[in-house]
């Protein structure tokens, strides 16, 4: 007998049993509806659910949570710079000539070095024994030239006394004569006279081209950024081989034109290094802030180290970007946003809490300004 007819029902291929299963496939349809409203109903509350809040409860089932009071104090957003110490005079040295062996470098990384003082050379070739010959045939014409003035003078003499003592001439010849005789000197004093203008010009020029040959530091200084295993190789002209520095003016340098008008003239800034052997807490003040343009300059005014900082020591400058003075303000870590939009949770006198919308002014470190919202002396949920 089947089950179904326990329950006065017919027997298999009955109309009860028609109506059983008619009945069971009904309440599953049903059931299928209720948990895909369900399914809608949550999905609806997520959207509108509340950021999660972690409340601790005691003992004895009295729920604190850790808030804080909303009251009056200062907001401060500081801003966090790089800045390297550097140097504020240098030289970058070059060879003017191309396709010359450098044939010595005096100097290494690192050395003192003086004004004038020759740091290389270029490979000069015959240029010294050229400029030897040019200096003697001019040092030669210029004697010459100098005797050729005496020895007009001598011979317009002797005419004279000829003249006077022998009578080898009446005044007519002797005249003649020594126009003559003026005239040839004349030839030979231009004569001497180019040829001295000539090789002064080509002295000049073998001069000028053994100059560039060699390079001198124009100030006084330390050599930086020397090119490696420069001997032997062929010079380009107006490729740096090696850096002049200054060490003795050096400030820090910042590239951030646009907090310019966060500093004021005389106003201190905190700065700290963190490595090397300058490491430690420094106050920076702003150096000629008249001349500050893309890049902007600080001098020390005290720290651990306040000489013997290292060219290229960087450290982080940390100044106020903005500031609120004496206004309603909570813990950053007490506001909240949803949908651009923020809010705080407030404790009730029941010991509940609430969500409350607030206005924020200006985020700064660790507080938030509140201009709406908020009234002083409401207690706000920290996190």
């Amino acid at each position: 007998m089947s089950c179904l007819q326990g329950f006065g029902q017919p027997g298999p291929g009955g109309k009860g049993e028609s109506d059983l299963m008619e009945k069971d496939w009904t309440g599953k349809v049903l059931r299928f509806l209720c948990c895909m409203a369900v399914v809608f109903l949550l999905c609806g509350c997520e959207e509108q659910e509340e950021p999660p809040l972690m409340p601790v409860e005691e003992s004895d089932g009295t729920i604190t949570y850790d808030y804080c009071i909303a009251e009056t104090g200062d907001v401060v957003l500081t801003c966090k710079l790089r800045g390297v110490y550097r140097q504020q005079k240098d030289q970058e040295i070059s060879f003017s000539l191309a396709g010359r062996l450098v044939d010595k470098v005096y100097v290494e990384e690192g050395n003192t070095v003086k004004k004038g003082e020759l740091l290389a050379e270029l490979s000069a070739g015959t240029l010294e024994r050229q400029i030897e010959d040019l200096e003697y045939r001019i040092q030669r014409n210029e004697l010459l030239l100098e005797y050729t003035d005496m020895n007009e003078a001598l011979d317009i003499s002797q005419a004279w006394v000829n003249y006077l003592y022998n009578h080898f001439y009446d005044k007519e010849r002797l005249d003649e004569f020594i126009a003559d005789l003026q005239k040839g000197y004349r030839y030979q004093r231009e004569d001497y006279g180019d040829a001295l203008e000539l090789d002064r010009l080509a002295l000049q020029a073998l001069q000028q081209e053994l100059a560039y040959c060699r390079v001198y530091a124009g100030m006084d200084g330390v050599v930086y950024k020397l090119q490696k295993d420069l001997e032997g190789t062929t010079s380009r002209e107006g490729k740096v081989i090696m850096t002049i520095v200054d060490n003795s003016e050096c400030l820090f340098e910042t590239e951030a034109p646009e907090y310019r008008e966060c500093f004021k003239e005389g106003e201190m800034v905190n700065m700290s290094v963190t490595s090397g052997s300058a490491a430690g807490n420094y106050r920076l003040l702003p150096h000629n802030m008249e001349a500050w343009g893309e890049v902007q300059q600080f001098s020390v005014y005290d720290g651990p180290v306040t000489a013997g900082i290292e060219v290229g020591t960087s450290g982080i400058l940390q100044f106020v970007q903005e500031r609120r003075d004496q206004v309603l303000c909570v813990p950053k870590t007490a506001v909240h946003n949803a949908d651009d939009k923020y809010f705080v949770y407030v404790v009730d006198e029941d010991n509940m809490r609430q969500i409350r919308w607030v206005e924020t002014g200006l985020f700064g470190d660790d507080m938030v300004e509140i201009l709406s919202g908020l009234e002083e002396g409401e207690k706000v949920i920290r996190k």
